[in-house]
């Protein structure tokens, strides 16, 4: 009788076993994305790179204003958009309960340097997924 008692737990350790860990559990991810292109980050949720705007001061050009480079991104699950946001640089990021709290960060060591004047901008970028802090 006492076996019968133990199959319930061993079901349900082995279910947590089997189930993806959550953003948080296993480390920091990147991807390398370029607009209209989109990662699943998790079951069910992907991440969509949106657009990118850059007003970046092309090199060899005196500026006035040094210009910024922000990205616009979509969080979606079963195609609909759930949040959307933007990351620049210097941002800290954005931190989403979509993901348990673990926030999306874009990795400045890989970002393309400004469109020098009448080239077509490259704005490939790699996004960070670290996990929620610790509390």
């Amino acid at each position: 009788m006492r076996h019968l008692l133990v199959l319930p737990f061993a079901a349900i350790a082995l279910a947590a076993c089997a189930a993806p860990p959550g953003p948080g559990l296993h480390g920091s991810r990147a991807f390398a994305l370029e607009p209209g292109a989109s990662v699943e980050l998790a079951s069910g949720t992907t991440l969509r790179f949106d657009a990118a705007e850059d007003s970046r001061c092309p090199p060899g050009v005196a500026c006035v204003w040094a210009g910024k480079l922000t990205c616009r991104f979509s969080l979606l699950r079963g195609g609909a958009t759930l949040e959307a946001f933007a990351l620049a640089p210097g941002d800290t990021g954005h931190a989403t309960v979509l993901l348990d709290g673990a926030r999306l960060a874009l990795d400045e060591s890989t970002l393309p340097p400004p469109a020098t004047p009448g080239a077509i901008a490259n704005h490939r970028v790699t996004v960070k997924l670290l996990p929620r802090p610790s509390p």
